[in-house]
């Protein structure tokens, strides 16, 4: 499963956050912008910590190609 990741990523010359297709519910809380210091304040992925770290609602992105 991990080549066929890698290989299927290899097709790819860039990945960018698509934070238009994030469900609203699972933005980072608009007062993390206010945060000074800490990464809060630049976080565009709200991450979740159960077991293992996640993106809360997953992480939307969009691959693109030359």
């Amino acid at each position: 499963m991990s080549f066929m990741i890698i290989r299927l990523l290899q097709n790819f010359d860039s990945f960018t956050l698509a934070e238009d297709a994030q469900p609203p519910s699972t933005r980072p809380p608009a007062h993390w912008k206010e945060s000074h210091g800490t990464r809060k304040a630049i976080e565009k992925f709200y991450p979740k910590v159960n077991l293992t770290m996640y993106a809360n609602g997953g992480l939307w992105v969009r691959a693109h190609e030359e």
